[in-house]
């Protein structure tokens, strides 16, 4: 699906500014950016009134190594508007009532795990439901 993203020429930081505007709109003001060699991470804080603060993390895996700048560029490009647009929909469905913030971005929500590190529901979970349907562990189980 990337490639209907693939050839726009809008550069990655005008759609980081456009999504910085977009959850500033909606009154999140705690919102964090990290490029790293290998992925690309937004970070958020939804403050909902009358409602508990939830972290959010959305780590989108970059295939283009940072040594090749253009290369990086053009990826990056592709990444941030593909989220910003991701993004648009999943607070278009929440703004309409069509689901609730939770359920929209239940594995991006940002919990402390067993070993007291930060994760999100998704890290958690994912690989245990894996295990599960592929049939090589026993029901899965939530308390």
């Amino acid at each position: 699906m990337r490639n209907a993203y693939k050839t726009t020429s809008v550069y990655w930081a005008k759609s980081q500014s456009d999504i910085m505007k977009m959850l500033g709109s909606i009154g999140v003001d705690q919102i964090r950016f990290t490029s790293m060699p290998d992925r690309m991470v937004l970070e958020f804080v939804m403050q909902e009134e009358g409602k508990i603060p939830m972290g959010v993390r959305i780590v989108t895996p970059l295939k283009t190594k940072s040594a090749d700048e253009v290369k990086r560029n053009k990826e990056l490009n592709t990444v941030h508007r593909i989220l910003l647009n991701h993004l648009k929909a999943k607070f278009l469905a929440v703004g309409a009532g069509l689901t609730e913030f939770e359920q929209e971005f239940m594995a991006h929500l940002i919990i402390k795990g067993k070993d007291g590190h930060d994760s999100t529901i998704g890290e958690q979970l994912l690989p245990q439901y894996h295990k599960h349907i592929e049939g090589k562990e026993g029901p899965l189980l939530l308390n």
